[in-house]
């Protein structure tokens, strides 16, 4: 029984974590750039057999949820376009690069717009980093005229004031999420140079699908009550057994 009552209880928490993080997913179901967050769960002899022998480790199946590791799904957004001349969006496998506030950070989120100094940031005020250093636009140049070509190259009247900084990763797990839709590369994620197209007056919407997270959460809600219905029904059967003492 008490085993019974350890698998309800971690079937409670698995099923709060999956609620979480679905709804997290929805309420960020607007942001450019957003990757969604997955949940992937492991049962006790798959944490066990892995810590036993972690070269031959093999799923096995089972019922007692013991681990639940959170994921950042990368794959790409839809591409929306807006006609926004500030607004660009990477087609293909890669990051614009940004200054952090302790370091280079990387997002997929394109919509740019000019500081009171004319320098390009994000929407979080973060400069967008160029190859030669931040990418400053003369006053005289004007936003409507501003050209971004396929290959990140920033043009204004006529001449390239800066190029943008694109990354892609070998390790894209690897990186850590340092907000919503910014992630920062603790040094494993195998940075490189990204191969990628630039699309000038599009954005890249988030790539969560609404529907799939309120089926999620409504299947999150289910276990959370089974398990919790389990936990009352063993704990009464203890309960029983003790009185019975």
């Amino acid at each position: 029984m008490i085993s019974g009552l350890n698998s309800a209880a971690t079937a409670l928490d698995a099923a709060e974590t999956r609620h979480r993080i679905a709804s997290e997913n929805l309420a960020h179901v607007h942001q450019p750039g957003y990757r969604r967050r997955v949940i992937q769960q492991s049962t006790f002899n798959d944490v066990l057999n892995q810590a036993q022998n972690p070269s031959a480790y093999s799923q096995t199946p089972g019922t007692i949820v013991s681990e639940t590791s959170i994921y950042v799904d990368h794959s790409a957004g839809v591409l929306e376009q807006s006609e926004r001349p500030l607004d660009v969006a990477i087609q293909g496998d890669g990051f614009f690069a940004v200054d952090g506030p302790e370091g280079p950070l990387y997002t997929r989120n394109g919509r740019f717009h000019l500081d009171g100094n004319g320098t390009l940031v994000t929407i979080d005020n973060l400069p967008v980093r160029g190859e030669g250093g931040v990418i400053s636009v003369p006053v005289e140049a004007g936003v409507s005229r501003l050209q971004i070509d396929e290959t990140g190259r920033v043009i204004a009247n006529g001449q390239q004031i800066g190029q943008l900084e694109l990354t892609r990763f070998g390790e894209p797990q690897a990186l850590l999420a340092a907000g919503a839709s910014l992630f920062e590369d603790p040094g494993t994620a195998r940075a490189e140079q990204a191969n990628v197209q630039i699309l000038q007056g599009y954005v890249e919407k988030s790539n969560v699908t609404p529907i799939d997270e309120l089926i999620s959460i409504m299947i999150s809600s289910r276990q959370y009550e089974a398990a919790r219905k389990a936990m009352t029904s063993i704990d009464e059967s203890l309960q029983k057994r003790i009185d019975l003492n």
